[in-house]
Formats: structure tokens, sequence, C-alpha cells
């Protein structure tokens, strides 16, 4: 049964069929409530300055950037709540625009989405999971349980909202199946010890990278976006996983795992860096069947990186 899923005759591909995945979305009034609510808290510049005064100091850098890209006239406050509010008129048109034209794309997406991991993984027909599109300040694409979540009001600053939606899910349902053998311990378990946090850490960076590689995300455009060198965020990454890897102090632990992962950041591009390393040393066959080892022992591509790096001088290294 092809599902309308064609596959290169010079390479196995595996049948990921998504079918029984459900796609949902929240009404128009969601989003107008949503904006509205934050137009009203800003209907008082003298309260939204007091508000913001910490969130426009930390922003400093962005603000001058955003200055010179021509995006704003001047960086006075007031400049930018008007700013602010202006884009948030904007953006409840757009993202009702977006909802609309991806609720009419949910075939293209779903088979898309199948495509990409069918590259990677072997045939795979997963169970009932939803698709939930919605306005989720918390996080832009999360999975918790069987349940996706994508917030529509991140997809509004996107050039292309369908081949955001098509990155985010393949990543996140490539999460689902790996979670299918390996299970990530619970965080709020009371006999956790220092090993298994760390074991935690090693086995959430390798199952991130791939996620990445596996969607086709670009974390160099990420990143670069936000004012990085990426190539020195890169040598960054590593040295801050390299410390990871000599610390035994559970609150450092604890204190990594908080921080080294958000916003795509140090161990998403030290997860993909490796995962890459190891594709373009080993080919796409071994990789294959090195992804379905990795649900089982996650931390089996730090030792194949280990060995390609004794091979290859220009690879970061990843031990103290």
């Amino acid at each position: 049964m092809s599902h309308g899923i064609e596959r290169p005759e010079s390479r196995q591909e595996g049948s990921v069929v998504l079918d029984a995945l459900s796609f949902e979305f929240c009404g128009d009034d969601l989003v107008r409530d949503f904006y509205g609510k934050k137009l009203r808290e800003m209907e008082d510049y003298t309260k939204w300055l007091e508000d913001s005064r910490e969130n426009l100091e930390q922003n400093r850098e962005k603000i001058a950037k955003a200055v010179e890209d021509g995006l704003l006239n001047d960086p006075e406050p007031e400049t930018i709540w008007k700013f602010q509010a202006d884009k948030a008129r904007e953006s409840q048109e757009k993202v009702l625009a977006i909802k609309k034209e991806i609720e009419s794309r949910i075939k293209e997406i779903r088979d898309e989405t199948g495509r990409r991991l069918g590259k990677f993984l072997p045939d795979w027909f997963p169970g009932e999971a939803r698709i939930t599109f919605t306005m989720n300040e918390k996080a832009d694409f999360c999975v918790e349980g069987e349940t996706v979540t994508v917030d529509l009001g991140r997809l509004s600053f996107e050039q292309n909202p369908v081949e955001k939606v098509k990155e985010g899910l393949a990543h996140e349902v490539f999460h689902l199946w790996m979670k299918e053998k390996n299970k990530r311990p619970d965080p709020e378990r009371s006999d956790e010890t220092d090993d298994d946090l760390k074991n935690q850490i090693i086995s959430r960076t390798v199952d991130e990278g791939l996620a990445v590689l596996v969607s086709g995300q670009s974390l160099a455009e990420h990143h670069q976006k936000q004012g990085r060198d990426y190539q020195e965020y890169i040598a960054e990454s590593f040295e801050f996983f390299r410390e990871f890897l000599a610390q035994d102090d559970g609150a450092e632990l604890e204190k990594i795992n908080e921080k080294e992962f958000r916003n795509m950041g140090h161990f998403y591009v030290v997860g993909n860096e490796i995962a890459a390393a190891v594709l373009r040393q080993d080919g796409m066959e071994k990789f294959r069947g090195q992804i379905v080892e990795a649900r089982d022992n996650p931390p089996v591509f730090l030792g194949r990186y280990r060995k390609i790096c004794g091979k290859n001088a220009g690879l970061h290294k990843i031990d103290p």
C-alpha cells in the first residue's frame, strides 16, 4: 500500500503512514480574544512601560538591530510600544489567515511529514495522536503524551508557515517514535540519581539532534536569525557539552538540563552535529539502523562519534 508516498528505487525507505493522526484547531474567537487581551494590556502606556523595563533592557541589542534594519524608527520605548500594538493588530488577521490555510492543506502536511520520517525510519504505523493548533505562549511546537501542540502565534512570524509546520511536526512525531521504546525518566521521581539525570541529558541531546536532522530543520538559520555566528556557536556548544560530561554535581546537572536545551540551544546543536557527522561517515543505510538502535540505547551515537573523531581532526571533541 503506497498511500501516495513515492520512494526512490535507489534507497530503502520506510512507509510511515500517519492516517491515525488527528488535527484540531482552536476557534477563531480564541485567536481574537488572545490578541484583544494583549491590546487591552497595552492601552495604558505608563503601565506598559513599567512592566516592560526589564525586557527592554535585556533586549537592547535586538532593539538596536531592529533600528539598523529599519523595522523601528528609533529605540525609544514609546516607539516600541506603538510598534508592538500595531503588530498585535496585524498578527490577529495574519494568524486567522494562516489557520485557514493550514486547515485546507492537512493532507499535504500529513503526507510530507510521513515522507520525511520514512526517509530515516523503518515502516511505522503510529496509533492515535492529536495535533492541536492553538495560541500557546509557552512553546512553539511541543509534545506531551500523545498530543503535539503548535502555537499559531509564532507561525505569523514565518515567511513560509506551512513549511514550518511540516518541519515542526516531523520533529515532534519523531519524538513519539523514539518514545515508543525509549521512555524518558519522570523528572518528578524522588529516587532519580545524578547518574540517571546525566544519562537523561545525554539521551535528550541525541533525541533532539536526530529530530532536527530528520525534520529538515536548520539550526544555522535559527541561530543566525538571532545574530549569532553559527560556527562560533557550534564550538561553544561542544565546550559546554564537554563541561557537562565532566560534571557530577546533581544541582549543576539540573541547571544544565534546564538551560542548554532552551530555544534549540547548545545541546540541540551538539546532538545535531553528532548525528550529521555519523550520517556522513556511515551512509544512510547504516544510519537508519543506528537510529533504530538509539531507541533502546541513545548514547550509541556518542560512541560512534568518538570513533569518527579519532580519524578526523576537524571534528569537535566531546570528551572532557
